[in-house]
């Protein structure tokens, strides 16, 4: 695929909040646990989840394409579903607002549901990181879009194989 960013490269940039309890517990049975209503087949719940599953089939195409202004229309879609099923907060809502009104691509809440995480896609991550902690993230991390991944090293298996190597 051409990129038509040349001069600008895509990255994501995570941001991260302080969750404090009484975000969590103000909204009452609207946060009643996703897999308890997911289990329950709360139709609003199931189809919702239904249309996150095939938002996350064609984001994992997008990246892997490079096809960088469909990922954020799908992250913003995928942030919509979410907000409409389980309220996301007031203040997350604001980072990812701040995050788009600064010209990201996408943005969305990231993480396993404890709220106070958003991932945004940018083409100025500075700019981004600098207004997503000024909005009152405590902590702005930056990612390349483009970056083969991560892999986790155990010291000891490589001294193992450099001493197995040896013999």
């Amino acid at each position: 695929m051409i990129n038509i960013y040349e001069e600008k490269e895509p990255a994501f940039v995570v941001a991260v909040r302080e969750v404090k309890r009484e975000d969590v517990s103000k909204y009452g049975d609207f946060h009643k646990p996703m897999r308890e209503r997911w289990l329950e087949g709360e139709k609003e719940v199931v189809e919702g989840y239904q249309e996150i599953v095939e938002i996350a089939l064609k984001g994992k195409r997008a990246l892997l394409d490079g096809n960088w202004d469909l990922l954020g229309r799908l992250m913003n879609e995928n942030h919509q579903i979410q907000d409409s099923l389980s309220y996301s907060g007031e203040q997350n809502n604001k980072l990812i607002e701040t995050a788009l009104a600064e010209g990201a691509l996408g943005a969305k809440l990231a993480g396993a549901g404890g709220g106070g995480t958003i991932i945004a896609l940018t083409l100025e991550p500075e700019k981004t990181k600098k207004a997503l902690l000024e909005a009152g993230a405590e902590m702005v991390l930056g990612l390349d879009a483009g970056a083969e991944g991560i892999s986790i090293v155990d010291e000891r298996v490589e001294d193992e194989v450099a001493a197995a190597g040896e013999n």
